[in-house]
């Protein structure tokens, strides 16, 4: 429940949050033209698929992705998504421990590897375009274990779609705002799919493009905008 001047007052608070969010623009664009790790399709999947665990994402899991890269997709090893999936997972291990992340990491392949493309990123994008929210419980991608409707938000987002992604930091930062300009949703964030489709409707009633508020949800916090101007300042144009 919320009428004109809950909207307008959102409008503000939402502004005054974009201005906090380190690198927000960029972030957002790459998003959207799937040009996140320069558009390499294997290392969007295993952002993913990392991520789904719940570690710290700039300390935990942009360091691992990388990781991989170097020692598996520069020296030719791994480079597309039909060379990860009948690798041996136990040399896998060896950037990142977690079974279960890799095994998503290889069901995702299986699975966009069977769409078409000159490239993985193409067939992201094309996977991407060709599903919906209302299809998730319905497409292949849904039967991979360790893909839960998070994963699968955050890999459209990749894939070019302009989406929220319902992690608990996004879900915090929203209804937080919501709150604050007094909004009332219909829906509980435990029912992703209504939630989803609630928020994006609002968020889109005042101009705002979902995925910049996802994004903005992570980029706000000052520990990200440490990491990434300090450590992560010569690889920007990668992540």
């Amino acid at each position: 429940m919320y009428n004109e001047e809950n909207l307008k007052k959102l409008k503000i608070i939402v502004n005054e949050y974009m201005k906090k969010a380190y690198m927000l623009d960029e972030f957002v664009n790459r998003s959207l033209k799937s040009m996140r790790w320069e558009g390499i399709g294997i290392l969007m999947v295993l952002d993913a698929s990392f991520t789904s665990v719940g570690l710290n994402y700039f300390n935990t899991v942009i360091p691992a992705v990388m990781k991989f890269k170097e020692k598996f997709y520069d020296t030719n090893e791994i480079r597309s998504f039909n060379d990860i999936i009948n690798y041996d997972i136990e040399k896998l291990k060896s950037v990142w421990k977690n079974e279960r992340s890799w095994r998503a990491a290889i069901g995702i392949s299986r699975v966009f590897s069977n769409y078409p493309g000159n490239n993985d990123r193409e067939k992201i994008r094309n996977w991407a375009f060709s599903n919906n929210i209302d299809n998730f419980k319905k497409e292949d991608l849904s039967r991979v274990n360790g893909v839960g409707i998070v994963t699968y938000q955050y890999l459209r987002i990749m894939g070019g779609i302009d989406t929220l992604m319902p992690d608990k930091i996004v879900i915090k930062v929203v209804n937080g705002i919501l709150s604050g300009s007094g909004i009332i949703l219909k829906s509980s964030y435990k029912n992703y799919i209504n939630y989803i489709k609630e928020t994006e409707a609002i968020f889109r009633s005042i101009n705002i493009n979902p995925v910049r508020i996802t994004w903005m949800s992570w980029l706000i916090d000052s520990e990200a905008r440490k990491i990434l101007s300090g450590k992560f300042n010569s690889v920007l144009y990668l992540i």
